[in-house]
């Protein structure tokens, strides 16, 4: 396995610091992405696709991160490109969440097809990721909750075949919060959160 857990887009996952005065704005940690080309200055850093750089051939791990958008994928270079002009309030928004970035694949995905490498699957959000602050970060439901639900299934459930590990932890997920709470996003938190790979894979090979 590797598990991330911060913030992301389709293109990006990213952290920050805790405890630093102003939170993100003073304290943000860029980690993978996609794709670095963009429409301003600079506009492209290298490498251009950091994520292809991943090299760790056939040690390959079930990838489980979580953020926004990591796994929304419904993207492509020219809708995503395009929505950077969702700045502008009288243009329509494409809520391709890439701000200009010409992302060609969301990152979960990127890490599965690598053939250098990255991941034999990805787990993670098609959408907005809901985090709980403080204690309830992993007793209040929403991303933290269920992604340590997984491993859970996993380590003391002995759910070893990926996709039962996945969907028990979906179920798991749904008869423990209140589906109908839509202020808590519950509901949307086990829609959203998506496996992509081949759901029989042993995990850790027979």
């Amino acid at each position: 396995f590797f598990f991330m857990s911060g913030h992301g887009s389709p293109n990006v996952w990213a952290d920050h610091y805790p405890g630093v005065p102003g939170n993100r704005q003073h304290a943000s940690i860029l980690g993978l992405q996609v794709i670095t080309l963009r429409p301003w200055f600079p506009f492209v850093s290298f490498p251009i696709m950091p994520a292809d750089t991943l090299s760790n051939g056939e040690k390959l791990p079930v990838a489980v991160i979580g953020g926004c958008h990591n796994a929304q994928f419904n993207v492509s270079a020219i809708p995503a490109f395009l929505n950077v002009f969702s700045i502008f309030p009288f243009l329509p928004n494409n809520y391709m969440w890439t701000y200009g970035y010409p992302v060609p694949e969301c990152l979960c995905w990127r890490l599965v097809r690598n053939p250098n490498g990255g991941a034999i699957a990805s787990i993670g959000n098609t959408g907005l990721g809901y985090g709980m602050p403080g204690k309830a970060c992993t007793t209040g439901g929403g991303d933290g909750w269920i992604t340590i639900e997984f491993f859970r299934q996993y380590g003391a459930k002995n759910q070893h075949i990926l996709g039962m590990a996945h969907s028990q932890a979906i179920t798991t997920y749904i008869n423990s919060f209140d589906m109908e709470d839509m202020e808590a996003g519950h509901a949307k938190t086990v829609e959203q959160w998506v496996l992509l790979g081949d759901p029989s894979l042993m995990i850790g090979g027979y």
